[in-house]
C-alpha cells in the first residue's frame, strides 16, 4: 500500500455583529508554506542542534492580496497584534478519506481565533491571515488570501482553520 501525507488546510472566516448574527462568512483553502512543513517535520523529529522550534499558538490577519507563495515566511502586510490559540480552541477529530488503495485514517486539528470587537480595525479591508508559532516573528506555518474583510470596532472577526494530516 502506498500512502502520501498531504496536509491540507481549510479556513472559514465570520464575521459577527454585537448581536451575535454573522453577518458574513467565507470559506478558503490555505496554502501551507515550507516554512510550515519545516516545522511539522522538526516537531516530529527533534532538530539536530539549537533550540527546538515551538508548536503553533497565534493566528494574524493582513491586509494584502498577493498570491501565497511557497517560501512566504510572514504575511505581507500583517495587522497587529496576533491572536493567542487558546487549548480550548483546539480540537481533533479522525476520518477515513477514500483512495485508491482503500480508505486512510486522517487526523483533524481545528482551531479557532477571535478577533474581538476592538482588534485588528482599520480602513484598509483585511485579504490574509495565517497561523503562527509565536505573538510576533516566529515561523509562519500556512497563508490564506480572501475577499476583503472590513474590520471595525462594531464586528468580532472569527478564524476557523481545520488541518488534515
Amino acid at each position: 500500500m502506498n500512502e502520501t501525507m498531504n496536509m491540507q488546510g481549510h479556513l472559514t472566516l465570520r464575521l459577527i455583529d454585537g448581536e451575535g448574527n454573522v453577518v458574513h462568512q467565507q470559506q478558503r483553502h490555505n496554502r501551507i508554506v515550507t516554512s510550515g512543513r519545516e516545522l511539522v517535520a522538526q516537531l516530529f523529529t527533534g532538530v539536530s542542534s539549537g533550540t527546538p522550534p515551538a508548536p503553533i499558538s497565534h493566528m494574524a490577519v493582513g491586509t494584502s492580496n498577493a498570491a501565497s507563495v511557497d517560501n512566504q515566511t510572514a504575511l505581507v502586510a500583517e495587522r497587529s497584534p496576533r491572536k493567542a490559540i487558546a487549548p480550548t480552541d483546539v480540537s481533533y477529530s479522525q476520518f477515513d478519506e477514500p483512495g485508491a488503495g482503500g480508505a486512510v485514517r486522517r487526523v483533524r486539528v481545528r482551531l479557532q481565533a477571535v478577533f474581538d470587537f476592538g482588534d485588528a480595525n482599520g480602513t484598509e479591508p483585511l485579504r490574509e491571515a495565517g497561523i503562527f508559532n509565536a505573538a510576533t516573528a516566529g515561523r509562519m506555518y500556512n497563508r490564506v488570501t480572501f475577499a476583503d474583510v472590513t474590520k471595525t470596532n462594531a464586528f468580532k472577526l472569527t478564524l476557523i482553520w481545520e488541518i488534515t494530516f
